[in-house]
């Protein structure tokens, strides 16, 4: 996994991370996520791969947890929608969490709307489940895809983040800045947080800020990178 923070929209202070895969091939060089997780989709790998990168990424975690005795440091997972069909999915998290020894609170799980659109009951009971446990669940990418404020009163949803497309140069866009707001306002008032995505200068940083956005995450404040990179930061106090 490479990890990029996330960071509070008031002080820039790194509060956890997104995790994300990469492959370093010995013969194909550095694979980006594009050219093999619809692949690994494709066969069905990826529930598979889902598992060993949940595992390899709270591990980490756990180690900066006890290195630098910040123990509010948690991260941020996204599985592959038909992981929430599966009636197994909390035990099988929670069996990964015990045995590394990270609280649940320090982790969080991302889905897309797609995992919502179909076998809705067991996605429910697996929400709640995996919420009742202390996870929080943060849904990925909202404002695009069908985006149904269904969604938002009949799933325990914790947090939202707002899509990219919405966020980059947002401060040149009257019509982002519309739904921006939107979107905020709408979390708000469902007691929901909010990480902007895709930051990627001053001026949106601080017009999400402005309209009330929690965190964000982008190449502005930090791009993904190994963990051995990371840390230099971390020991920083960022």
């Amino acid at each position: 996994p490479y990890f990029q923070p996330i960071v509070r929209l008031s002080d820039h202070k790194i509060v956890g991370f997104e995790a994300l895969a990469r492959w370093k091939n010995e013969d194909r060089g550095f694979v980006y996520p594009s050219d093999f997780i619809p692949l690994a989709e494709e066969t069905g790998l990826i529930m598979s791969i889902d598992f060993q990168f949940l595992e390899k990424s709270c591990r980490q975690i756990k180690m900066w947890q006890e290195e630098l005795q910040r123990t509010d440091l948690y991260v941020t997972c996204n599985l592959f929608s038909n992981h929430f069909f599966s009636p197994t999915l909390p035990n099988d998290i929670i069996a990964i969490i015990d045995k590394i020894g990270l609280k649940p609170e320090n982790l969080r799980i991302e889905l897309t709307e797609r995992a919502l659109l179909e076998n809705t009951d067991i996605v429910l009971a697996n929400m709640k489940s995996l919420k009742a446990q202390g996870i929080k669940i943060l849904l990925d990418d909202f404002g695009t895809g069908y985006s149904s404020l269904s969604y938002l009163h009949r799933f325990p949803i914790d947090v939202l983040k707002i899509d990219r497309s919405f966020i980059s140069n947002a401060h040149e866009h009257n019509n982002h800045q519309a739904i921006i707001k939107t979107i905020v306002d709408l979390a708000t008032n469902l007691q929901m947080g909010t990480v902007g995505e895709g930051v990627e200068n001053l001026e949106d940083a601080t017009l999400l800020q402005t309209m009330g956005c929690m965190y964000g995450q982008g190449f502005y404040f930090y791009k993904p990178m190994p963990a051995h990179e990371l840390v230099t930061y971390l020991k920083r106090g960022c």
